[in-house]
Order: structure tokens, then C-alpha cells, then sequence
């Protein structure tokens, strides 16, 4: 965290060094999460979906994998790539219909799959909006 620490030094007068390392923690947990549930997800979709669909969700991943790297060396980066990631990632996948009928039809894994990662991204979503407003605020 030390890497965390050094980027938000410059608010620890006002206060907001706690607040800024707590949503930069979260962000990070979120997009590291991301990747361990793609490889849930990878391996539930293995045989369902066609080898080029297949192909572009393990680039998807792939892409959140370098995402995750970055969260360690360049984290200011890394939020604004898990961002438009994280917003491609549900609009690719929550107008599915194939998706909801996961739910509908009561299927355990690949619905928790779908919900979890879902809510993951919209907190990425709402967690980098936050930290972009608050260190903006913050100049």
C-alpha cells in the first residue's frame, strides 16, 4: 500500500487521505475479484458458447487481468481502465436475454456468476466516479 500512499499524501492536511486510500483499496479488491470470477466464468462457459464468443470473453479477461497488474504499478491508470472496462463488460452483458433466463430458470452457479459480476462492475463504475470527483475536489 505503500505505492497508495505516496499518490495521496498531499490531502493527509484535510482529512481526506483515509477516505481516498479506503475507495483506492476497494477499486483495487473490485478489479482483482474481477478476474478471479472470470475464470468462474470461463470455465462455466467453456462448452456453452461458441469457440469465437469464447474468444472474446477470454480477451475480455485477459484485458482485466492487465487491469489488475496496473492496480499494483500504476493505480490512477488502472481505475480509469477498470472504469471503461467494467462499463463495456454491462453493456455487453446485462442486455443478454440469455443472461436473465439463467435466473428465471433458477440456475445457481452461472446466475451468481452473472449477479455478482454485475454488481462488481457497477461499483467500479460508482467507486471511480468517486475517487475521480474526490481528487479532483481535493485540488
Amino acid at each position: 500500500m505503500g505505492g497508495l500512499r505516496t499518490i495521496f499524501s498531499y490531502n493527509s492536511e484535510r482529512g481526506l487521505t483515509f477516505i481516498l486510500t479506503w475507495t483506492a483499496r476497494a477499486i483495487q479488491v473490485l478489479i482483482v475479484g474481477s478476474v478471479l470470477l472470470g475464470v468462474a466464468l470461463l470455465f462455466e462457459i467453456n462448452s456453452l458458447v461458441p469457440w469465437f464468443v469464447f474468444d472474446f470473453i477470454a480477451l475480455g479477461w485477459a484485458l482485466f487481468v492487465v487491469d489488475s497488474v496496473l492496480t499494483f504499478v500504476r493505480p490512477a491508470l488502472s481505475y480509469y481502465f477498470g472504469l471503461v472496462l467494467a462499463v463495456l463488460a454491462l453493456s455487453a452483458s446485462l442486455p443478454q436475454s440469455a443472461h436473465w433466463a439463467f435466473i428465471e430458470e433458477g440456475l445457481l452457479i452461472p446466475s451468481a456468476i452473472f449477479i455478482t459480476g454485475s454488481v462488481m462492475q457497477v461499483l467500479i463504475v460508482i467507486l471511480v466516479l468517486y475517487y475521480a470527483f474526490s481528487v479532483r475536489r481535493s485540488k
